[in-house]
């Protein structure tokens, strides 16, 4: 009979020690593991690379890994289901940019209803040709796609986002048709043009400065209502300048880039992460 005793002693005073640490790991404050953001764009765009830059510096001062991995498709839609689907507890995030606010996961719309937005600044878009490409102007450009409808090619990140939109406004400003070819982010829509598969791209600055810098590429226009200058080039117009009815359409279309979660996530993980993210 002592014996038995003892044992169950043992036993409850093991579950009570496992209930204790359950609870001092529960307590623990945010975050105490590893945070998964999904990029919704694929790998080399300017989304990613921010991202993750953000990413890397926000781990110092959150003190865990923050493990990044691209999910793009889908419009960005693919990277915001699987965050939507998973626990609503900051420890899975979005990698996003402007391009989440065209689209809705399981009806559930990009709003601030939804989600919560963290938002880093981005960068002016830019139409750019490679250095060997006949085109030396926008207007050379845009008189090509006037005598070859639908045969001049224009690649960018995706159908519906930013720098689609923004190729196609320069195309109905002008009268003119190009045919766009959209991939899964900037990063490979760039490769495209570097290859010689498409006659331009519409992307970010950002994402051709090292390719201007180096001769590679040629800016033609900012489809922006600023110019921009290039190291090594020079200055570069916007597209408001060689055609004004652009003005209203691109001075409300602009680039952020950041993380987004869900809007239920507790207030004390948001705010946590919104420190790691404004120190960053």
């Amino acid at each position: 009979m002592k014996l038995r005793k003892k044992t169950l002693m043992t036993f409850l005073t093991v579950i009570l020690l496992i209930c204790v640490m359950g609870m001092a790991v529960a307590a623990k404050p945010y975050p105490n593991k590893n945070i998964f953001v999904y990029i919704f764009s694929s790998q080399g765009g300017g989304t990613d690379t921010w991202v993750r830059h953000l990413s890397a510096l926000m781990e110092r001062d959150l003190g865990v890994n923050i493990v990044c991995n691209n999910l793009p498709g889908a419009n960005g839609g693919n990277g915001g289901m699987k965050v939507w689907n998973a626990p609503h507890d900051g420890y899975t995030v979005l990698g996003a940019s402007e391009t989440s606010m065209f689209f809705g996961v399981n009806d559930v719309a990009p709003t601030a209803d939804q989600w919560n937005f963290f938002i880093a600044g981005g960068s002016p878009g830019v139409i750019a040709v490679h250095a060997k490409s006949p085109y030396q102007t926008i207007e050379d450009l845009v008189e090509a796609a006037r005598k070859h409808p639908n045969q001049i090619k224009i690649s960018d990140s995706g159908r519906g986002k930013l720098w689609n939109i923004k190729a196609i406004q320069l195309g109905s400003a002008v009268g003119v048709k190009f045919q766009h070819i959209p991939y899964n982010g900037s990063g490979p829509a760039i490769t495209a043009l570097l290859s010689r598969e498409v006659d331009a791209v519409s992307c970010s600055a950002g994402e051709v400065i090292e390719y201007v810098r180096s001769g590679m590429l040629r800016p033609l226009v900012m489809t922006e209502v600023n110019g921009l200058d290039f190291e090594n080039f020079g200055y570069v117009k916007p597209a408001t300048d060689y055609y004004p009815s652009l003005k209203n359409g691109y001075s409300n279309l602009f680039q952020w880039l950041g993380f987004m979660m869900p809007a239920d996530v507790p207030e004390e993980v948001v705010a946590a992460f919104g420190r790691a993210f404004e120190k960053a």
